[in-house]
């Protein structure tokens, strides 16, 4: 019974993050490669709001992994199944986030909402706030590390 809920997890992890993917590209798609492009105002609202959605949620995983797991446990590898499809998704988010805002440095990093898909710079400006909360989480965990094994050193040095 556990494998079926690990594969209809992983299923259903895998066809949001292709989704959310695709997402991006049908953002893309209005912004240059439409007959008449640019054409935003054309863009499916349901696809905005699935992307915007499954947006937060990924933040929300990646900021979870970062900011809790390796506070807690360090840096090491996944352990179970949804370890492993957290870090895919993790993973994949950050792709994403780099596509979109290499979709929007192709549009000439323009807010006009009459050239660009509003959702790449909404998600390039998210990926700019989030690749900032990974490097504090970063620093943040190396200084905790630092400082504990510093701690651990002297202990042992002591005894």
């Amino acid at each position: 019974m556990h494998k079926v809920r690990v594969i209809f997890m992983a299923v259903i992890a895998g066809v949001v993050l292709i989704l959310f993917g695709v997402g991006i590209f049908v953002a893309a798609r209005y912004t240059f490669w439409v007959d008449g492009a640019p054409r935003p105002g054309d863009m499916p609202g349901i696809v905005s709001y699935f992307v915007s959605a499954v947006n937060g949620t990924l933040a929300a995983n990646l900021g979870a992994l970062l900011g809790i797991s390796i506070s807690l446990r360090g840096w090491r590898g996944p352990k179970n199944a949804t370890e492993v499809l957290q870090w895919v998704a993790a993973g994949w988010y950050v792709a994403m986030l780099l596509l979109a805002a290499a979709f929007w440095g192709w549009a000439g990093f323009t807010d006009d909402a009459s050239k660009i898909v509003s959702l790449l710079p909404e998600m390039t400006k998210n990926a700019i706030g989030i690749f900032i909360a990974i490097l504090a989480a970063v620093l943040g965990v190396q200084t905790a590390v630092t400082r504990a094994n510093a701690i651990a050193e002297e202990a042992h040095g002591r005894v």
